[in-house]
């Protein structure tokens, strides 16, 4: 696929696509090289509450059919369907994550062994700021890896319209909520033009 090197048509350019071309596949390889990619998003504490469900082959596009009683179209023709979900038992990544910085001299003992105090009561944050911040942070990951895809030529639609709850059983976690699935493909139409209302009407400088 012809990859998108200017970072203007990448972002500025991005449209929600409803029709891709089915007969276009993208290999595992491929997948796991943007997702690779997108997964340097910022995270809180780095701890990255993420979990990635990847639906390509045929046989996955028929078993999680069900998930996907809206937005068929995309479902139906895209090469792949990524969903993501907040993972809210995130602080149990913190010592695995810790010890990779270490080893790659990003951080150091002193550092890690404050950081991991900070987590060792899981209790002690309220389930309402761990969710929270396990969303804000999937909707980073899911913008970053739509911006990844597309510079690899591909294009997306982020979808919320699909069956949350069954997904986190059908794909067996827990301590996990579905946050959004994005279809990914070679467009077949042309997506809708989008207007955004100016800074000065919905922000200021100080």
């Amino acid at each position: 696929m012809n990859k998108r090197n200017d970072f203007n048509d990448v972002f500025l350019n991005r449209r929600s696509i409803r029709k891709y071309d089915s007969t276009i596949k993208i290999s595992s390889k491929e997948l796991e090289e943007m997702i690779n990619k997108a997964l340097r998003a910022p995270s809180a504490n780095n701890l990255q509450p993420w979990h990635i469900a990847v639906i390509s082959s045929k046989e996955a596009k028929e078993k999680y059919s069900n998930l996907f009683t809206f937005n068929r179209l995309q479902y139906e023709t895209s090469s792949a369907i990524v969903i993501l979900f907040a993972n809210l038992d995130y602080a149990s990544n913190a010592n695995e994550i810790f010890d990779l910085a270490l080893s790659k001299g990003y951080m150091d003992q002193e550092t890690k062994a404050r950081q991991l105090e900070r987590f060792s009561n899981k209790d002690s944050v309220p389930k309402e700021i761990i969710l929270k911040t396990a969303l804000l942070d999937s909707g980073m990951l899911a913008m970053s890896m739509m911006l990844v895809f597309r510079s690899h030529g591909y294009d997306t639609c982020p979808m919320g319209g699909f069956n949350k709850d069954l997904a986190v059983n059908m794909f067996n976690l827990e301590n996990a909520t579905a946050t959004v699935a994005i279809s990914v493909g070679v467009a077949l139409d042309e997506g809708y033009q989008s207007v955004r209302l100016p800074f000065e009407k919905i922000g200021t400088i100080e």
